[in-house]
């Protein structure tokens, strides 16, 4: 029996009252948003917005991501969805900073998600502090979620929501499917063009 995938619409919206972590400069938020498992395995590939340079601890977004979301395995590896917040910063050899994590599981955000959008805000946790073995929170994320009908097969592991140029899509599909894959993938295409 074929498995059952329901595409996952996420638009993060915004966040509140994040915490400055430029210090000097204003902050300039941006997310990236993906699907994890239980065991800290990729499940999707990362999809980055565009970072906000005037919002600064409150900066707005409405990215749009769509996920095609395997129920079966979801619940049986805690799939989550994960929005990781950093700020863009433009200095060379410089590093972005991480702002913060929110991680919602599948599972909670498929209860009562009946093809209906919903809303939905979540404290930011912020990355270990290694001085002290702390993490805290500090602001929260809204996002927005539907779920729609269920389809009997992956039509795509790509983000269908953006569009992508070939080299993008070939490093993806090398990625997912692997090196020798790839390469068996474009030596038959190859000879099919020349014979």
């Amino acid at each position: 029996m074929a498995n059952s995938y329901r595409p996952l619409e996420v638009v993060i919206e915004s966040a509140l009252g994040l915490e400055n972590v430029n210090h000097v400069t204003r902050m300039k938020p941006y997310a990236v948003v993906y699907m994890w498992d239980i065991k800290n395995n990729l499940r999707s590939s990362k999809e980055k917005s565009s970072a906000d340079a005037e919002g600064g601890s409150n900066p707005t977004w409405n990215f749009k991501v769509k996920f095609n979301i395997d129920i079966a395995m979801a619940q049986e590896n805690s799939f989550a969805l994960v929005v990781k917040l950093r700020s863009c910063r433009r200095t060379h050899g410089v590093r972005d900073k991480n702002i913060g994590e929110v991680r919602v599981l599948i599972t909670e955000l498929l209860e009562g998600a009946a093809g209906n959008e919903r809303r939905m805000s979540r404290s930011v946790d912020t990355c270990l502090d290694e001085s002290n073995g702390t993490e805290q929170g500090q602001g929260k994320l809204t996002f927005s979620y539907k779920f729609e009908d269920p389809t009997a097969d992956n039509p795509t592991l790509l983000n269908i929501t953006k569009k992508r140029s070939r080299r993008q899509v070939i490093r993806k599909l090398a990625k997912l499917l692997g090196p020798a894959a790839l390469s068996g993938l474009v030596s038959g295409l190859a000879d099919g063009l020349v014979s």
